[in-house]
């Protein structure tokens, strides 16, 4: 399972450019198809925030409009057809479900739905993240490794820690055995669906706007590890650490675990100790991957 979402995107808005291609073929001149598949090599696709779930943006269509001297509007609307066939041609269980929406200006949006991310969240609590060791980068000249404030993000990992051996000791999740050798390593649960992402109808458990912050924060950082730019731009590792910090610690501070929510809605109570269980293996990974520091269990 891919784990980055703006990939798996920007893979289906290519094969959707590439369909659209095909059909303007007819009467379109072979100088202006080759300016069109050259402007294919980088697809426009940025996440957007504070909209209660995951979504991304393109503007592919406006960076068509020119070449293919259509209407962006025109273009977007066809392939976001395109992008729907696609789905339910490729309807395997894997697959990532994303609704459609074209505005005015000829901007896609395509929101991920409840069931892509419960099965990438419940992915993400039982397999360790994997990617090559990467050159400490840092977007701050003469910088070295020594002068930077990395405690604020060993605490946060620290303090998921904490809160998944409470959860652990209280019968609400139950961890994988570990040994002194994998112990600090990867955190996880063997049976991924005993974590109740989803609610009967279907609706992710989740109720307050820092749940699904956190969610999209996640996608986010996931995004920076596994969907590599075609810009080359350097990654400021400790700001992209640093972010999901932030956003975890609000998280943490408006939703509450234990007491009521623990004994009225355990599944709730359980789905966000999922969420922490992704957030301490995002910060190992970050830390220990990117950082070159140690994921301490505890200060």
């Amino acid at each position: 399972m891919k784990l980055s979402f703006q990939c798996i995107l920007i893979h289906f808005l290519r094969k959707a450019v590439s369909l659209y291609r095909e059909k303007l073929e007819w009467y379109c001149s072979y100088e202006k198809k080759l300016e069109v598949w050259g402007k294919m090599e980088v697809v426009p696709m940025n996440q957007i925030r504070d909209c209660g779930g995951v979504v991304y943006k393109s503007a592919i269509a406006l960076k068509l409009a020119p070449v293919l001297q259509q209407p962006a509007m025109h273009i977007a609307t066809e392939l976001a057809k395109y992008c729907r066939e696609i789905v339910n041609t490729e309807g395997k269980k894997d697959v990532v479900n994303f609704q459609v929406e074209v505005i005015s200006s000829g901007i896609i949006y395509l929101k991920l739905s409840h069931l892509s991310i419960a099965n990438w969240l419940s992915h993400l609590i039982s397999v360790p993240l994997k990617g090559d060791k990467q050159k400490f980068q840092l977007d701050v000249e003469h910088q070295s490794r020594e002068t930077i404030n990395l405690f604020p993000i060993q605490y946060t990992h620290a303090r998921c820690c904490s809160l998944l051996r409470m959860g652990e000791r209280d019968g609400l999740i139950t961890l994988a055995a570990t040994t002194p050798e994998n112990y600090s390593q990867f955190w996880f649960i063997h049976t991924p669906d005993s974590i109740p992402w989803q609610k009967s109808n279907g609706e992710l458990q989740f109720l307050h706007h820092a749940e699904y912050e956190l969610i999209a924060q996640i996608a986010s950082t996931l995004d920076y590890i596994y969907c590599v730019s075609t810009t080359k731009k350097s990654i400021n590792w400790v700001k992209v650490a640093n972010s999901l910090c932030t956003t975890f610690q609000t998280f943490y501070r408006e939703c509450r675990i234990w007491g009521e929510v623990k004994v009225i809605t355990p599944k709730l109570a359980k789905a966000r100790l999922g969420l922490v269980l992704v957030t301490q293996s995002l910060l190992r990974f970050l830390l220990e991957e990117r950082l070159g520091r140690k994921a301490l269990l505890e200060l």
